[in-house]
């Protein structure tokens, strides 16, 4: 047992460590939700982007945090732990617990949401919002993204896929291979159009309106963390193979546990949906803020975080202080002294001394 506990501990401090360790998704499914996104904004949301950040695309900036990541923890810490919420899929933990000071993603998009609707923010600050927002949203929805079985979302589990010999951690199958597998050799851009066509005209409206996104001022960030929770608690973990909660998992660096076909198939069914909702969610987002930025001003708290969390910590951005443009001093202008009034006479003249 204390070699066990002592290996895990050594196994978490290297995951740590490691910059690619809790990525959600990795790039292909990232810019497959920005893409998603871009096809989903409203005209004058577009507009109002591309006058924020000339030339966005949310493809590339759905990647932002990823590429950014040590840099970002570096200037605002605690920034590290924005890409997910690690609930327990085995016991209750509260919110305080695993969110802690506020530093999940749950807490962290109600934020971002309101400095992106908020034109008296500086531009600095929405850039970074709209930043934080397209891949935060696009994170949680990763399920292993949403839960925890003290395993770092699954990145202390280690497995094999059907076909490849290759040991790799639980966590990067779901942000990785099982995209790879959806993909199917298709591009980025194709892959998201699929998606578009085969979700737009039921899926999408619904999940856009659901929990008032659409329609109210609220915006539904405990939905879908829960969504996604209970995906990661019914899919992720319970089909694992000899999975039970309070059981360890059989699996370790030399003896990976190898993934059926039957898990490979029942999680290749959660991708597609998921990448679609959170591209939808981004646009809806980007759509409310940037299409109607008033309706941010009043934005709820769906998950009743102290108002002491909800306070935007952005990255420090240098701000151009005028150089105040002296005033002149006024020149006193000479008086011309009253000239002397010279005695009448032949020889008298009006011209000032010279």
């Amino acid at each position: 047992m204390f070699h066990t506990r002592l290996l895990r501990l050594i196994l978490t401090l290297l995951i740590m460590a490691a910059p690619t360790a809790a990525f959600a998704w990795g790039a292909e499914g990232h810019r497959v939700t920005g893409l998603v996104a871009a096809d989903l904004l409203t005209p004058k949301a577009r507009l109002r982007m591309n006058q924020l950040m000339p030339g966005a695309d949310l493809a590339d900036i759905a990647l932002y945090m990823d590429i950014n990541r040590r840099e970002l923890t570096e200037q605002i810490p605690g920034s590290d732990k924005w890409h997910y919420d690690n609930q327990p899929v085995c016991k209750i933990k509260p919110y305080a617990e695993y969110c802690a000071g506020g530093n999940c993603a749950s807490a962290q998009i109600p934020v971002y949401f309101k400095v992106l609707g908020n034109t008296a923010a500086t531009q600095e600050a929405r850039v970074q919002a709209l930043r934080f927002l397209v891949h935060m949203v696009g994170d949680i929805h990763q399920p292993l993204h949403a839960a925890d079985d003290d395993d770092l979302g699954g990145n202390l589990k280690f497995v094999l896929v059907p076909g490849n010999d290759m040991q790799r951690r639980l966590h990067s199958v779901w942000d990785s291979d099982l995209v790879k597998l959806a993909i199917r050799g298709q591009s980025e851009a194709d892959y998201a159009r699929s998606l578009l066509t085969r979700y737009r005209e039921k899926e999408i409206p619904q999940w856009q309106q659901a929990d008032g996104i659409a329609v109210g001022n609220a915006i539904a960030v405990s939905a879908w963390m829960n969504e996604s929770y209970e995906l990661s608690k019914n899919t992720t973990y319970a089909k694992l193979p000899q999975f039970a909660c309070g059981k360890d998992w059989p699996s370790s660096l030399t003896a990976p546990v190898m993934l059926p076909q039957t898990y490979m198939d029942a999680a290749g069914e959660v991708i597609a949906p998921q990448l679609a909702k959170a591209g939808a969610r981004i646009a809806s987002l980007i759509n409310l803020a940037l299409d109607a930025p008033s309706v941010s001003a009043t934005i709820s708290n769906p998950l009743s975080i102290p108002a002491s969390i909800l306070v935007p910590i952005l990255v420090p951005v240098p701000v151009l202080v005028p150089v105040p443009v002296p005033v002149p001093v006024p020149v006193p202008v000479p008086v011309p002294l009253p000239l002397p009034v010279p005695s009448p006479g032949p020889s008298s003249s009006l011209a000032p001394d010279k």
